[in-house]
């Protein structure tokens, strides 16, 4: 700046001044700026049009609201940047009176009056604070609309709770705009109001593809998974042809609710549109049978494509983690390594996950060593929950606890659950009463943290602390997650919850599992009674494991699939090692196997062994 100096009084001319004004603001250097505005003053140099512009634009770039205001104030531009530059930033720091008082001086002086810009941020701007009424009003008196407006007035009703009403806005739309439709739609989608989506779909006269995707994935995000799949046949029997999105969608529905059938429905479509070499589409089938239990149809998939990138090769190392098959995800993430493709934050993930549900803790530290020290990738929060989890499920509690401590970023609830988590697999109710402090302070309001140390609490018999747990737990008003399992058969779910006597088949079912459990009996293994989670006599602990979910769905899939049929059965939470017990010794006396898939982990029961090794 040293050409500035004032003694020397420079000829520049405006639109040197300008140019350095926007470099100012750009670089949000307030000094240099302050400077540039004390020559212009000093040689009397006009500040109006484009040059005034510049100065506030300076002025607000580098966070000197007020100042640049007293620049505005004395500019004579009709512009609708420069208003629209003004209003905005008085939206940012949320003075609602001059956001009002600026846009009616605008009106007032005649500016803008065939443009929506600045009303549409406005209507942003309302919404964003709460004041719906106030955009409604200015949303009426706009003579011109354009798509940015609708969308900022339905979305302004949305966000406040005013679904209705934002509905009552669209039907003042042109139905036959599928644009706005496909808007509204991903809209209420997003905002978990399906209710809505479901009325706009309805009322849309001409549904394109992204109106039939943008209602899938309302149907998926809602969790009403069997929903979004009945939709996606019913967009292919209407004749609209689905796009790669909205394949992707469908197999993720199917990939949630464990629907293989349908999974290998749409896996039949993709292939008769000859769509299964598409790299986006295969990786989405490959998710697809990894969370459906059928790894064998993944690697298949996999080993077809003709071209692999770095989703495909962590969707596999992912899928055989969750599979319990850690040295096959070790072989695949070398293989990736061997093929050229470099490893990312996402693939060190999966392969710490899957050494962690292996029980593999040489090869998880060896891997958190190369990912540091090989590919400089920085470790995260969910690199370090990973290793924790990888050291609870070993029993090295303590050593978590300490490297937990040592770790340079500030723990989340994740990692200190993950601890929790391990406390409760090798029964350490000092360390999980320890490490329940800490997880309570950062999520006070996550029932599912009380119920984990509760357990705990059952399983040590504990049950006076049980007792003061469970009525935190209801002074907090906090809800626990009901246990369920389900189970396809013949393209019809069974859902089970525990001691559900709804099933018509529950007494054929109950027949079946008190028949196991004397067949267990007999050879020596006796009921893992601490997993009743409850203070009674061992006939009732006894009685009360009978009736798991997940018992009742393994029983009812023995009781109606064909004899060598695989029995494959999800559950919302963690399997309970009885179940777990109960489910080797069924898969031994019935030559079947049982994959039971729970909250975060495949097993594969086979012969009287599971895949898993104890490691889950």
């Amino acid at each position: 700046m040293e050409w500035f100096r004032l003694s020397e009084k420079p000829s520049i001319s405006s639109s040197t001044y300008c140019a350095v004004l926007q470099l100012c603001g750009e670089l949000k250097s307030l000094q240099d700026g302050k400077e540039v505005h004390s020559v212009i003053s000093c040689n009397d140099v006009q500040i109006n049009g484009i040059l005034g512009t510049r100065l506030v634009f300076m002025y607000v770039s580098c966070g000197e609201l007020s100042q640049g205001r007293l620049v505005f104030d004395q500019v004579v531009n009709e512009k609708v940047f420069l208003w629209n530059l003004m209003i905005n930033e008085y939206a940012k720091v949320e003075d609602f009176a001059e956001c009002v008082y600026l846009f009616q001086k605008m009106l007032n002086a005649g500016i803008a009056a065939d443009s929506c810009s600045v009303v549409n941020s406005l209507l942003s701007f309302y919404a964003k604070v709460g004041r719906v009424e106030s955009a409604r009003k200015l949303f009426d008196e706009l003579p011109q609309r354009d798509v940015v407006s609708w969308n900022s007035m339905i979305s302004g009703y949305v966000a406040n709770g005013g679904s209705e009403e934002g509905l009552e806005v669209f039907k003042l739309m042109v139905s036959s705009e599928t644009k706005f439709c496909n808007i509204l739609l991903d809209m209420y989608s997003k905002c978990g109001d399906l209710a809505a989506a479901s009325r706009v779909f309805e009322k849309t006269s001409e549904r394109s593809v992204v109106s039939w995707t943008s209602m899938i994935q309302a149907y998926s995000r809602s969790g009403l998974l069997h929903d979004a799949i009945r939709l996606f046949h019913e967009m292919t029997s209407s004749g609209t042809k689905p796009d790669i999105f909205t394949l992707s969608a469908v197999l993720h529905a199917c990939a949630s609710s464990g629907s293989l059938e349908s999974g290998k429905s749409v896996h039949n479509y993709i292939t008769g549109q000859g769509l299964e070499s598409n790299l986006f589409v295969c990786n989405a089938l490959m998710d697809m049978y990894a969370k459906c239990g059928s790894m064998e149809d993944a690697s298949l998939v996999f080993s077809q494509m003709p071209v692999k990138d770095i989703i495909s090769w962590t969707v596999m190392i992912a899928g055989y983690g969750m599979h319990g098959f850690g040295k096959e995800a070790i072989r695949a993430f070398e293989e990736m390594r061997r093929d050229g493709i470099k490893p990312d934050g996402v693939s060190f993930i999966s392969v710490l996950y899957a050494c962690s549900h292996s029980g593999l803790v040489n090869e998880g530290w060896r891997f958190f060593n190369i990912m540091q020290k090989e590919c400089k990738i920085e470790p995260s929060l969910e690199h370090y929950a990973c290793m924790v989890d990888l050291l609870s499920r070993s029993g090295k509690l303590q050593m978590a606890y300490e490297f937990i401590k040592g770790m340079p970023i500030k723990p989340d609830a994740t990692i200190w659950g993950a601890l929790l988590c391990g406390c409760r697999i090798h029964h350490d109710v000092k360390l999980a009463e320890r490490v329940a402090e800490h997880v309570f302070e950062l999520e006070p309001e996550n029932a599912r943290y009380y119920v984990l140390l509760a357990n705990i609490y059952a399983e040590a018999e504990k049950w006076e602390e049980v007792k003061e747990l469970r009525v935190k737990i209801g002074r907090r008003g906090l809800k626990k997650h009901p246990g369920c399992s389900w189970i396809e058969v013949k393209g019809k779910v069974h859902v089970f919850v525990a001691k559900d006597g709804s099933h018509p088949e529950v007494r054929k079912i109950e027949a079946l599992l008190r028949k196991v459990r004397e067949g267990m009996k007999k050879e020596g293994f006796s009921p893992k009674l601490r997993y009743a989670l409850m203070n009674g006599d061992d006939l009732e602990k006894e009685m009360a494991l009978c009736g798991h979910s997940e018992k009742l769905a393994m029983g009812f899939g023995i009781l109606n699939l064909p004899p060598g049929k695989t029995v494959r059965v999800m559950k919302n939470l963690r399997v309970c090692r009885d179940c777990h017990e109960m489910a080797k010794f069924m898969s031994k006396t019935t030559g079947r196997e049982i994959i039971l898939r729970d909250s975060n982990f495949f097993h594969h029961f086979k012969d009287g062994s599971c895949s898993c090794r104890g490691f889950w």
